[in-house]
């Protein structure tokens, strides 16, 4: 991830409510610098990630190894990722990220560009569920 991107990333979520900025912050920054262990520990055993919208990602996975699996490899599918957090609202036990994002395909140098909304519920201090829709975007 591109760091001015990843810097600003994180700042914006400084502003969520404490528990879940606390979280979610550590989330961002842990799979961002690629330290996927330390991500593993944030969610919960039983966690489900769906991502629809971004074809070589896409999918269902549930359970903790599985979804840490998944992360690091769509990670490792882009590069210079350029996301810029629009806007989130908290409530309850979840938060909801909108944002858009630039980079490219590491495969083949293919751009990319989508805005996308990640959907996160909270469980026990910890990440249970990742609901992530993107769309392409100018």
């Amino acid at each position: 991830m591109e760091p001015q991107h990843r810097d600003k990333l994180l700042a914006r979520v400084q502003t969520l409510e404490a528990d879940h900025q606390s979280i979610l912050h550590s989330v961002y920054s842990a799979v961002a610098h690629g330290r996927f262990d330390e991500f593993a520990g944030l969610v919960t055993e039983d966690v489900e990630l769906h991502i629809t919208g971004m074809a070589p990602m896409d999918g269902v996975w549930r359970g903790r190894d599985a979804v840490v699996a998944a992360t690091r490899k769509n990670f490792a599918m882009v590069d210079a990722q350029q996301p810029q957090i629009e806007n989130m609202i908290a409530q309850g036990n979840m938060v909801a990220v909108l944002l858009n994002e630039r980079g490219t395909f590491r495969e083949d140098g293919r751009a990319y560009s989508v805005r996308v909304v990640q959907w996160f519920t909270f469980s026990g201090g910890k990440i249970s569920r990742m609901d992530e829709i993107c769309a392409p975007w100018r």
